[in-house]
């Protein structure tokens, strides 16, 4: 069943406690059960149970960042991941296993663990269906607190330095779990 996503912006105060590198936006999902950072020029679009930001509008885009979200039990609960298989398992079973594309390379699996989420991510080269030419897919599976993100980001060979800069200012980003009672204000101070 597909989710209906709603996108409103707001002015928000100058009072506001949300803080993003400059030139950056803030992503956030089902109030902070993820948020994230991505370039502020890009456009962010639905698509079906994920949501999607590219670098320009379609048919110029070259560039997507792709979010999905699973939230187990209601907001600030507190999930025991460590009863859940790691989260290698997961990469290679469910994100990889499900790949239909043609792979040409499989990249190291990259773990973080961090004190509030832990995550791990790869890279594959495949050729693209359409275009008949090599592509870069990145995936991240990251859970923290209630929540479980994956996240993804398709890119052609030339744009490889932009995307990894856009990766990794995501990455660096994330937060999990971290819920905003009052969008206008944003997160609590720290």
């Amino acid at each position: 069943m597909s989710k209906k996503w709603q996108s409103r912006e707001f002015n928000l105060s100058d009072k506001h406690r949300w803080k993003a590198k400059p030139g950056n936006k803030i992503f956030v999902i089902n109030r902070g059960a993820v948020h994230l950072e991505y370039p502020g020029d890009w456009v962010v679009k639905p698509e079906g149970d994920t949501i999607c930001i590219y670098d320009g509008e379609e048919p110029d885009d070259d560039i997507r960042l792709q979010v999905s979200v699973t939230q187990l039990g209601p907001d600030g609960a507190i999930v025991n991941w460590g009863i859940f298989p790691p989260l290698e398992h997961y990469m290679d079973t469910v994100v990889l296993g499900n790949d239909i594309r043609h792979r040409t390379r499989k990249g190291p699996l990259l773990k973080v663990r961090r004190s509030d989420l832990e995550y791990a991510w790869l890279e594959i080269d495949f050729i693209d269906p359409v275009e008949k030419r090599k592509a870069h897919s990145r995936a991240c599976l990251a859970r923290g607190g209630n929540v479980q993100a994956l996240i993804t980001m398709e890119y052609w060979p030339e744009d490889h330095t932009v995307a990894n800069d856009v990766w990794n200012g995501a990455l660096e980003s994330l937060k999990l779990a971290e819920y905003v009672e009052n969008p206008f204000r944003g997160p609590p101070n720290r």
